[in-house]
């Protein structure tokens, strides 16, 4: 448990907010990978990068945050490169997905971005209102608390799909080989571990 030197916060509201946080990222994570599946790559990331702009609006209403220069030419230059994929999009791009397809990675790519940048907003409100407190301890419990929500989320949404069944296909049908496959999931398991 956090100790703070003032008015700790209350049993539930910690919960509360790990639980909201956390399905932030479990929405956000699915919405980005509908969108990665229906856009190329270069699109993808393109319009992703509009959470800077989301980021800089939740903060200025969750947190008080000024807009500065800077953050208003970076957070126009970048929708308005994103807002104009919209208009013109390239023949190879367009042959990949159909105009419908395209349409839904374009929705769920800004919904992922605004997930994005109302979990950042979010969690500095968290830091700065509720726990009034940041330390490496409250950091680790917040990154922790959130991330077995979503991956509890995640988990659940997996099994309740019926998408499990197809693991064992995609296993068989990696590009890279078995190993590759083996030494991607233990790194990707042993992360958490090395902090």
């Amino acid at each position: 448990m956090i100790t703070t030197t003032g008015n700790d916060p209350s049993v539930k509201v910690l919960p509360s907010s790990y639980l909201t946080l956390g399905l932030l990222i479990a929405g956000g994570c699915f919405l980005a990978s509908v969108g990665l599946l229906y856009l190329p790559v270069s699109t993808f990331t393109l319009i992703y990068a509009s959470q800077l702009g989301f980021t800089a609006v939740f903060s200025f209403f969750l947190n008080s945050q000024k807009f500065t220069p800077f953050i208003l030419n970076s957070a126009v230059l970048l929708t308005a490169s994103s807002a104009l994929l919209v208009f013109h999009s390239d023949a190879a791009d367009s042959a990949a997905a159909s105009k419908g397809k395209y349409a839904i990675g374009f929705v769920c790519t800004v919904g992922a971005s605004a997930g994005a940048g109302l979990l950042l907003a979010s969690t500095e409100f968290f830091f700065r209102k509720v726990l009034k407190v940041m330390t490496v301890e409250a950091v680790l419990e917040l990154i922790i608390g959130q991330s077995f929500v979503a991956s509890c989320v995640t988990v659940v949404g997996l099994f309740a799909t019926g998408e499990w069944k197809g693991l064992s296909g995609e296993f068989e049908e990696f590009a890279l080989g078995k190993v590759s496959l083996f030494c991607n999931v233990t790194s990707a398991l042993g992360l958490p571990l090395t902090y």
